[in-house]
């Protein structure tokens, strides 16, 4: 199905993801991405030291964020436009990567043959039960249950890209809490990279 291979697809993307790593006074965080369209100014009538901002992301669903920045869509004095993300950062758990066998699993060679079961039946390749076809199987359901989980609302960071091309977080009043509309339909919108965060 179209959100069977979807999930495969974005599965292995992650997958190859890097681990987050500081270098040059930098944080390199793999994350998902969702380019900001419009950030407005909600206008209070009262003095404030604090501005909340109406953001919309695609693929997203409208956020309010309340912070103490002020901020800004096009540069002053230049006519470009500042760009704003909405992360999510990456956790390789969600992949639910199974754990490798240490040797104490095999247990030990004292165990009688009744405790090894009865071996495969030959027949059983036919049955679509080959150990490749399992594996396939297991894949399959842990990329299912990845977009389930991706579907779910999630922490997010508000980044603003600075001249030379890295990120700066704006710090918020609160937690930034995202949701995907939906995961499929909006896969085109998920943009999975590595931003480098000053």
């Amino acid at each position: 199905t179209v959100a069977t291979d979807f999930a495969s697809n974005l599965y292995t993307v992650l997958r190859n993801t890097s681990a987050p790593r500081f270098a040059a006074q930098r944080l390199h965080l793999p994350c998902v991405a969702f380019n900001v369209r419009k950030v407005r100014r909600v206008r209070n009538p009262a003095p404030e030291t604090h501005f909340t901002y109406e953001v919309k992301a695609d693929g997203l669903h409208d956020l309010l964020i309340t912070t103490a920045e002020t901020l800004v869509q096009f540069w002053p004095a230049r006519p470009t436009e500042r760009k704003f993300v909405l992360i999510r950062p990456w956790d390789r758990s969600l992949l639910e990567i199974p754990e490798f066998i240490g040797p104490s699993d095999y247990g030990n060679d004292t165990e009688s043959e009744e405790d090894y079961g009865t071996p495969p039946s030959p027949s059983d390749d036919w049955l679509g039960h080959s150990p490749v076809t399992q594996e396939m199987s297991d894949l399959e359901s842990r990329a299912l249950r990845l977009l389930v989980h991706l579907g779910q609302p999630f922490g997010a960071f508000l980044l603003a890209q600075q001249r030379s091309g890295e990120y700066k977080r704006i710090a918020t009043d609160y937690d930034i809490i995202g949701q995907v509309q939906d995961v499929v339909s909006v896969g085109d919108s998920m943009d999975v990279r590595t931003v480098e965060i000053l």
